[in-house]
């Protein structure tokens, strides 16, 4: 592709992006326009190139995060308006979509299109891994910075409660999922309630820190790497609070001790992590 077109729609996605909106109807009517066989995987190529010479070197959080939705939007209308068909075997796009986002509310919007690739086969079978694999751990990380590496036992109850989120409006709930990236963007932080090591194994700790914050609506919020997620309070005990993340999908909360304690359990309170306080 003629590197001069490429920068051209890099500037115009830039542009509108700066403007807090996705140009959807100007994707799907150019998705629309696409006609050959040959114009289809140019469109595809095109949409790689902006996974792999844009995003991934994109600093700023909030811009890279609205470009990954905008990328899942694109994705997402190509399999609208021309089908399974139009997605071949060798084709990665979909897969970079999902492991180079990290809106929680947006993969799990975009969990039916990897499904769909799941019925073409090919590459997804062992991109990263035996399908399932890659893309959980996709979904596990982003949501609770949790890795299920050696837990394929695991596998089969995720993936049954990731197909009780799907919706058949996929455009209609990654839209969503920017304009309630847009919100988040207005809030500001009012208190730290306590910080944390961050672990993504059991037993061991990692680099950086996370947090608990309350945030100017009054809410309390996961921080990590510069993202906030709402927490909802689902139980209050005698000397702990039950959260769950927004949108979350497996049944796992954190159970927040009076003290700073803090835990990740399953649907069934076994404990998958116990977190280390940090200051």
């Amino acid at each position: 592709m003629n590197k001069l077109i490429l920068f051209a729609f890099l500037i115009f996605i830039s542009f509108s992006l700066c403007f807090s909106q996705i140009p959807v109807e100007k994707y799907r009517e150019e998705i629309q326009n696409l006609k050959t066989e040959k114009q289809i995987d140019d469109y595809w190529n095109r949409l790689e190139k902006i996974d792999q010479e844009m995003l991934v070197f994109m600093n700023d959080i909030h811009e890279s995060d609205s470009l990954s939705i905008s990328n899942m939007i694109r994705t997402a209308l190509i399999f609208e308006i021309h089908g399974n068909q139009a997605y071949d075997q060798n084709n990665v796009v979909p897969i970079l979509n999902l492991s180079h986002n990290w809106v929680n509310e947006s993969q799990i919007a975009f969990w039916p299109i990897i499904e769909k690739c799941r019925e073409v086969g090919g590459v997804i079978e062992s991109f990263g891994g035996k399908y399932p694999a890659y893309e959980l751990e996709s979904i596990s990380l982003s949501f609770y910075d949790y890795s299920l590496v050696g837990q394929e036992s695991k596998y089969p109850s995720l993936m049954k409660k990731l197909k009780e989120h799907e919706s058949d409006y996929i455009v209609d709930s990654l839209i969503k999922s920017f304009n309630n990236l847009e919100r988040l963007k207005e809030l500001s932080e009012i208190n730290i309630l306590h910080n944390w090591k961050r672990q993504s194994f059991k037993g061991t700790t990692g680099a950086g820190i996370f947090s608990f914050v309350t945030m100017s609506d009054n809410e309390v919020y996961l921080k990590r790497n510069g993202r906030i997620e709402k927490l909802i309070l689902i139980e209050t005990g005698i000397n702990e609070k039950i959260f769950r993340l927004v949108n979350e999908p497996f049944g796992w909360t954190y159970v927040y001790g009076s003290e700073g304690s803090l835990s990740l359990v399953d649907e069934q309170r076994n404990i998958l992590i116990e977190y280390t306080l940090s200051k």
